[in-house]
């Protein structure tokens, strides 16, 4: 179950300032944590009352004897929440007394291992590309065994739902079409937050809670007009994350083309090109730009202080050095050279 971030008291945030927990605003709150950067005699009392009770609203203890492993992503946007939890031997849940008068209702994918959800009375199993809907107005819980599982959770405001999905409440604790391509979208979508701007201004904030309420939609059932409507919102967005991921993925591939992308996301080249149309970019531009900028990493990266400026044009996917000088002066207004002369220096 996604959590409702709470405060982190001052004498958590002093008894831990060392740890990776992360508070950001004024409109975006951020917060990771791990059990494995605790000892092994505090990982329990400090994970359920100063992690779980305390910020995220959750209570969690192992399921069987033995060790038992967390960590998480959480954040909270304007109006949604999104998370990522890897968990194994672990059962987290949100009793009666944390029950706060919160009544979102928070869609959980399972992208790797076992899980299983229980509330209303209902227990459901669920395995990769499955889902399902929880109430937080609701005592429940999710129970991950020994092997590790892995899975995304979006919390939804019931009334961003209200004229996208004509009974959400019916699919509580019900089995979700699996694999569906809108649960592989919303996955990769949240992932790609970590690697993105889209979170940069208030503005892109506001974009993205729409993208992400549009494939939460779809993935509980939304009405014909909202099905409509994502295929310009939520859908092209996070079809666009996919390419650029893809993109990125592939870019020490010379022969990195649109028609090679598109056939491993199962979209037309057309399809793709439109989505770049839809920012003001084009595929050839989004691929020169992005092999510029991981050279200028790699230019600046001391660890590759031993190689060469043609082998580190190579490992991007330049076949040819005097295009890559060419390209990289126009784009950065200096050389390869004068790049990799700075560090040094310094």
């Amino acid at each position: 179950m996604l959590p409702q971030i709470g405060r982190i008291s001052a004498a958590t945030s002093r008894r831990h300032e060392d740890q990776p927990m992360t508070m950001q605003s004024p409109d975006i709150t951020g917060f990771r944590f791990s059990t494995a950067d605790f000892g092994e005699r505090d990982r329990l009392p400090i994970f359920r009352e100063q992690i779980g009770r305390m910020i995220v609203k959750l209570d969690p203890e192992p399921l069987s004897a033995g060790a038992f492993h967390a960590e998480a992503n959480v954040r909270e946007l304007p109006g949604l929440g999104i998370g990522s939890w890897a968990c194994s031997n672990l059962k987290i849940a949100r009793s009666r007394e944390l029950l706060d008068g919160n009544d979102d209702l928070v869609l959980t994918i399972i992208t790797s291992g076992n899980t299983r959800a229980s509330q209303r009375g209902r227990d459901i199993e669920l395995g990769p590309g499955q889902a399902v809907l929880q109430s937080s107005a609701e005592a429940g819980n999710m129970a991950v065994p020994v092997s590790p599982s892995c899975f995304v959770g979006l919390r939804l405001p019931r009334k961003a739902l209200a004229s996208l999905v004509r009974d959400p409440e019916d699919m509580l604790v019900r089995p979700l079409p699996a694999n569906t391509e809108a649960m592989r979208l919303l996955a990769l979508y949240i992932r790609e937050l970590d690697d993105s701007d889209q979170l940069a201004t208030a503005e892109l904030r506001r974009a993205v809670v729409r993208h992400l309420v549009d494939l939460g939609a779809l993935i509980i059932g939304a009405n014909r007009d909202a099905v409509a409507a994502a295929e310009d919102g939520g859908v092209a967005a996070a079809r666009l994350a996919a390419v650029k991921a893809d993109i990125n993925d592939n870019l020490s591939y010379g022969d990195l083309t649109l028609p090679a992308v598109a056939a491993r996301l199962r979209l037309t080249p057309r399809h793709i090109q439109r989505l770049f149309e839809s920012v003001g970019s084009t595929f050839s531009e989004f691929v020169l730009g992005q092999r510029l900028a991981r050279a200028h990493h790699l230019l600046t990266d001391p660890r590759h202080s031993g190689s060469t400026i043609g082998t580190i044009a190579f490992e991007v996917g330049f076949g040819d050095l005097s295009y890559f000088n060419r390209t990289f002066r126009r784009h950065y207004g200096v050389t390869p050279s004068d790049i990799r002369a700075v560090p040094r220096r310094s």
